[in-house]
């Protein structure tokens, strides 16, 4: 059974964002399980960049009407006949179980997180160039020494305004990502385009490659069709250059 690497790109303002925050939580969680002081300090640094990305845009709004929106098109699906109520059901009581989560939190995310005196040192401190050393920030250092099981209970609490938020991004792009089938495609000579139908709004393009094949696509989207490049590059010092023989690959063109 053939393996694929997956490449996906987004063709608007709104799933990029839902991208960025759940490339964060993702990396949040992975550094969780790993009780280093290297994979405690990146652990910090995604809270920290979740309170720099939260501030600045009004992203409980973007995913409540998001989910709502999902929860209207899906709706529409129960008149369908060949479609399973019950698993339908399911995930529409799983979206207006979000959408009542997010409606419960008042004010911005994180405002408590962003009162913790360390991590306002340690963004304080991330913006001079080169590493934070201990004689940067020895209430750091400090922290460091505790018993990692106090230390994984701070990173826990710090990251808790977030985890509705979380669970709500990583929905919408399951059901996003979940909304069309693979199809097969050949790019000609490692040129690949198509037009996209405006009345059929495409999110997400999902680009799948054999995992043996030693080529990347480079994707460009605008409102009425996106190519896709398929670039070979062995040596990183020189610039990628395009495959010249066809490519097969599989396309999904999310949309809900």
């Amino acid at each position: 059974m053939t393996e694929y690497y997956v490449y996906e790109q987004p063709l608007n303002e709104k799933v990029r964002s839902f991208l960025r925050l759940e490339k964060l939580f993702q990396e949040y969680s992975f550094h969780l399980q790993h009780d280093s002081h290297w994979n405690n300090r990146i652990a910090i640094d995604s809270i920290l960049q979740l309170l720099a990305y939260t501030t600045r845009t009004d992203i409980k709004l973007e995913v409540l009407k998001e989910l709502e929106r999902q929860h209207s098109r899906l709706e529409r699906l129960s008149k369908r006949p060949q479609i399973d109520q019950s698993q339908l059901a399911s995930l529409l009581n799983n979206i207006q179980k979000h959408i009542a989560n997010l409606q419960g939190i008042s004010g911005q995310f994180g405002q408590d997180t962003k009162n913790i005196e360390l991590l306002s040192a340690i963004a304080q401190k991330s913006s001079v160039p080169g590493s934070i050393c201990d004689f940067d920030l020895p209430m750091l250092r400090h922290w460091f020494t505790l018993p990692k099981e106090i230390r994984h209970q701070h990173i826990q609490k710090w990251y808790q305004p977030f985890s509705h938020l979380d669970h709500s991004v990583q929905l919408i792009l399951d059901v996003l990502r979940q909304s069309a089938e693979a199809t097969d495609e050949i790019a000609q000579h490692g040129f690949f385009q198509r037009s996209l139908d405006t009345n059929h709004a495409i999110q997400l393009l999902r680009i799948s490659i054999p995992i043996d094949g030693s080529y990347f696509p480079e994707t460009s989207a605008g409102r009425h069709r996106f190519s896709i490049r398929f670039m070979s590059n062995e040596d990183p010092a020189l610039r990628p250059e395009q495959c010249k023989q066809d490519i097969h690959f599989k396309l999904t063109m999310c949309a809900i």
